[in-house]
């Protein structure tokens, strides 16, 4: 991720926190935006604020907000600078409406396309405990920052819908039939956060969870670090990342899959992949220790670069920083991985 692009998330993000503490010091015997009227009250503040239509959906306890921009992108594909401020009004419209409803929201999604490309979105999940955390200042804006999912990508319903297409091309499918097979068994809610988006009318959201939510967190950090951080991209080239939590066997478990290229000799900087290992232990401890999370029991990661699952156990990489632990010693590896 470009810095300029962290820069306007990060300002968007201030907005936000300064607008919300305004609010929390003004007292409430009622909520301004009871969970009857939130789509509404929402639609209404975007349209009356600023001349934004926008289409809502709360799935649980997660508000979805879409916006189509015209503009979004620029010639080099990058956010232009009036669709960030956009962004940033959505975020705080967000933020403003959650604080003061008495509906059970504990994540906001915004999304927005640009209406000439409506194959690409970007996506903004937010957890509202940190958006409190960030007014009280019991995180700082960089950890704020930190804690924001975002993601510019192939908007994952017209990928999946593109392919299907091509399939009946071929096999002359007629449309109503297309759209009937569509329907049940392609237009399916998402069942990962990566798959969260909107397409041709319809909301793929899903109820985010607190554990689904922090491991996309330690995916999103390995992005941010591993391009940002000069010592790891002298090292590195990072490839790709993602979170999830799974549940099997009795066992809860993060699971982050990863493609991290070396980008030096071993001779020269030493034994990479413990040194890579080393950080990605490093941020999965920074966020399950910084949420005080324990309920998990392993952290499983995948180099899919070298086809290998690695393995330590949840107790000890929430201990990482604290008792200095050393990777080869907590971390379970295939022979001669290290």
């Amino acid at each position: 991720m470009h810095r300029a692009v962290m820069k306007k998330i990060f300002t968007a993000g201030l907005a936000v926190v300064f607008a919300s503490g305004m609010l929390l010091l003004i007292p409430a015997c009622t909520p301004s935006y009871p969970k009857e009227k939130l789509p509404e009250a929402v639609r209404s503040i975007c349209k009356t604020e600023y001349d934004m239509d926008v289409d809502i959906t709360v799935i649980g306890a997660t508000m979805g907000i879409y916006y189509p921009m015209k503009g979004l992108l620029d010639a080099g594909l990058g956010i232009n600078e009036e669709a960030w401020d956009k962004i940033s009004n959505l975020l705080l419209i967000a933020s403003r409406v959650v604080l003061s409803t008495d509906a059970d929201i504990k994540f906001y999604c915004v999304i927005t396309q640009d209406v000439r490309l409506p194959e690409l979105q970007v996506v903004i999940i937010k957890y509202v405990e940190d958006v409190k955390r960030g007014m009280y200042r019991i995180i700082s804006r960089g950890e704020s920052f930190k804690r924001t999912l975002f993601s510019i990508n192939l908007t994952p319903q017209a990928k999946k819908e593109r392919s299907i297409e091509k399939v009946f091309e071929k096999l002359g499918v007629g449309q109503g039939t297309r759209e009937t097979v569509m329907d049940e068994f392609f237009r399916s809610p998402p069942t990962k956060v990566s798959e969260v988006g909107y397409w041709r009318g319809k909301f793929y959201l899903k109820d985010v969870t607190l554990e689904e939510f922090l491991a996309a967190q330690v995916a999103n950090r390995i992005k941010l670090d591993f391009r940002r951080e000069k010592e790891l991209t002298k090292l590195f080239t990072y490839k790709a990342a993602e979170g999830l939590f799974i549940s099997a066997g009795g066992s809860r478990s993060i699971l982050v899959k990863f493609k991290i290229l070396d980008q030096s000799k071993e001779s020269e900087t030493g034994n990479l992949r413990v040194k890579k290992i080393q950080e990605l232990v490093h941020i999965a401890n920074e966020v399950v220790y910084g949420y005080k999370f324990r309920d998990f029991d392993f952290l499983m990661m995948e180099d899919e670069l070298e086809n290998a699952r690695l393995m330590v156990s949840g107790e000890d990489v929430y201990d990482f920083e604290r008792k200095k632990l050393s990777v080869e010693d907590i971390v379970q590896v295939p022979a001669g991985y290290f």
